[in-house]
């Protein structure tokens, strides 16, 4: 939800400032405006893609473990479930807090390795920042080319572009150079 308020809110400043510029520019030369799909290009990059690979094969190992701990939890409780009526209050306590911490185990596992800023993010910016620079140098480049003021992009998940016309769309053009300078 706050996402998609960030969202909207920059389009309203970026179509606001853009409604100021256009007003601003000369008669003579008009605004120009191309947007691409950045996950077009991502899913179609060879070197995008193995960093996906590799992240999807983190998020299989830690889900491994979760789903393991997870099973060794549940093993306490029902053994804790069956047993209770014959254990003292010590042991009824003793046997509450180990379920307790295992429970805590869990739940900071999960957070350390996929939460907010957890071992999921760095990895994912350790991979994929390199990947987003050179595309993004490379959209600077056929925007500068085709002589683009501004670029956005238009993304399934999360679109910033509510309407484009297909002919500034400049995703092929960036893939095309991202694809001959691989070929080099």
């Amino acid at each position: 939800m706050k996402e998609k308020f960030v969202v909207l809110l920059s389009s309203a400043i970026i179509l606001s400032a853009l409604g100021f510029m256009f007003a601003a520019s000369p008669k003579d030369q008009p605004l120009k405006i191309g947007y691409v799909n950045s996950g077009t290009i991502l899913n179609q990059l060879p070197a995008a893609q193995a960093a996906q690979r590799k992240l999807d094969a983190l998020m299989k190992a830690w889900s491994d473990t979760v789903d393991q701990m997870s099973k060794q939890y549940q093993e306490k409780v029902d053994a804790y479930t069956k047993q209770a009526a014959m254990m003292t209050d010590q042991a009824k306590q003793q046997a509450q807090q180990d379920i307790n911490n295992l429970q805590q185990q869990i739940i900071a596992y999960r957070q350390e390795k996929v939460g907010q800023g957890g071992e999921l993010d760095q990895a994912r910016e350790k991979l994929l920042k390199p990947i987003r620079d050179k595309v993004y140098g490379i959209i600077a480049k056929v925007a500068k080319d085709q002589k683009m003021q501004f670029v956005f992009d238009k993304r399934e998940e999360m679109a910033v572009i509510l309407y484009a016309d297909p002919d500034y769309d400049l995703t092929y053009k960036v893939l095309d150079i991202l694809n001959r300078e691989k070929a080099k």
